[in-house]
């Protein structure tokens, strides 16, 4: 998500600081860039899953980590989502439905596959069986 080259614009215009230099003074804080930081890097080790609550975990250490270096965090939260940005969000949620069809189709044709393979084996088994039987 963003706005693709945003930070290549504004690098001219910002610089690097220390959080130091923030020191008791109030900083916006942008609560999307956290909240999908958070629900992508927050996961368990073994299973790779989110983090239950991983939002809420990763707001409440980073704010108490602000604060204790005496930064003043001011949170925003966007407003509704812009015409754009609700385009592109409705195409990616488009090819995802896409690719979401495409996997199912691929599945459903494997397990047909296998269920061919496996009827097939059975029955050249019971042929199999048969022969025996008329043979003796």
């Amino acid at each position: 998500m963003g706005v693709t080259g945003l930070w290549t614009l504004l690098e001219p215009a910002g610089k690097r600081v220390s959080v130091d230099t923030l020191r008791n003074k109030k900083v916006a804080v942008d609560a999307s860039i956290w909240l999908v930081q958070f629900l992508k890097a927050m996961t368990d080790a073994n299973s790779g899953d989110t983090l239950a609550h991983a939002h809420l975990l990763g707001f409440f250490r980073r704010l108490i980590k602000l604060m204790h270096l005496s930064v003043r965090p001011i949170v925003v939260f966007d407003g509704a989502t812009p015409a754009l940005k609700r385009r592109t969000l409705a195409e990616r949620r488009r090819r995802r439905e896409v690719q979401e069809r495409r996997l199912t189709k691929a599945a459903e044709k494997l397990l047909g596959n296998r269920i061919k393979a496996h009827l097939l084996q059975k029955a050249k088994e019971a042929v199999g069986s048969m022969n025996q039987q008329k043979q003796k």
